[in-house]
């Protein structure tokens, strides 16, 4: 058994909020007592559930791609070798080893990467297979699937339903993932949807149909995370409209809105933004089928990475910067 002692416990679940009390393991539980066993003194310490990191980017092709584009990423920011660990390398875009002992350090134990096409699916387990400490998963894309856009189309349900099935289980995925839905497939067209309404060029089918055909079928299925969505016009001016009707289309669906934050700005596009936080919050409030997280605004020099084809090349073009566009739903 391990014993942690003296430690401040934080555990909201439970209403504990900052008490210094003793917490028993065994055999992988959290129990009220047990024999004697090791003791680990955190006196001045917090003592918490392992976080989960429900959306990251930490294996697969995008995270390669940015690996080779950065290598004083990788020159400047080394992590030594030491009796128990690896050694490691980079900053914004770390090693797999670098990846798993940073996570164990923040207090994480869980991390899925939000976007992981299913052809690259195996080349991300090997990636997985080599990060250490946490526990990993991955969403898998499907907002852009050929395939999936014409059994939408025909209106073939339950075929839709058998190839989101087979998809996770050949990839092994843990949910569903739409970036842009339908808006990436007009990119290649050097198009983008700037509604949900849209129409997505050779398929007859918008952005809406997407979004509500694939909260179904992860229903369905009964996935143990619903539909998790990037929405169209990330980082765009007036984008919180789309947002709003996205949620409007989960009516009654269960459905995740990933990064908010980007995605609920007033104003108009290519002018400057105001916040329309308030209006969608108020609906997500009153909308227990809607989850949300807000994603995470890093200072300083980083690296962006997404499946979002149009919005990697609006930031390439206000930054100046280096830029890897690749098609990815070639399934």
């Amino acid at each position: 058994m391990l014993r942690i002692v003296n430690g401040e416990v934080y555990d909201p679940i439970n209403g504990i909020n900052g008490e210094v009390r003793d917490i028993c393991v065994q055999d992988g539980r959290i129990v009220s007592e047990g024999p004697e066993g090791r003791t680990i003194d955190a006196t001045g310490m917090v003592v918490m559930p392992g976080g989960v990191d429900m959306h990251c980017h930490i294996a697969g092709l995008k995270v390669n791609s940015a690996r080779k584009m950065r290598p004083e990423d990788h020159r400047y920011d080394p992590v030594p070798r030491t009796s128990i660990t690896r050694s490691g390398v980079g900053k914004s875009v770390p090693s797999t080893f670098a990846t798993g002992y940073r996570y164990g350090a923040m207090g994480y134990t869980t991390a899925f990467d939000a976007a992981v096409p299913p052809m690259a699916a195996r080349h991300a387990h090997e990636e997985f297979s080599d990060t250490p400490v946490i526990d990993k998963g991955f969403f898998v894309l499907m907002g852009n699937n050929e395939f999936i856009m014409q059994q939408i189309a025909a209106g073939e349900r339950e075929k839709l339903r058998h190839y989101v099935a087979w998809l996770l289980q050949a990839t092994r995925g843990y949910a569903v993932k739409l970036v842009n839905p339908g808006g990436v497939e007009l990119w290649k067209f050097r198009g983008n949807a700037l509604t949900i309404d849209d129409e997505v060029t050779n398929f007859g089918v918008t952005p809406r149909q997407i979004i509500e055909s694939l909260a179904e079928a992860s229903m369905d299925l009964e996935l143990p995370h619903p539909v998790h969505i990037h929405c169209n016009n990330l980082g765009i001016a007036g984008n919180w409209k789309a947002t709003l009707e996205t949620m409007k289309a989960l009516d009654g669906r269960r459905g995740h809105l990933a990064h908010v934050q980007f995605h609920s700005y007033g104003g108009k596009p290519g002018g400057l933004f105001t916040s329309r936080v308030r209006e969608l919050a108020e609906y997500v409030n009153t909308h227990p089928n809607i989850t949300v997280d807000i994603g995470q605004v890093l200072f300083g020099d980083t690296t962006s990475l997404t499946g979002d084809g149009p919005l990697a090349y609006m930031l390439h073009q206000i930054s100046g910067r280096k830029c890897d566009n690749v098609d990815v739903e070639n399934e």
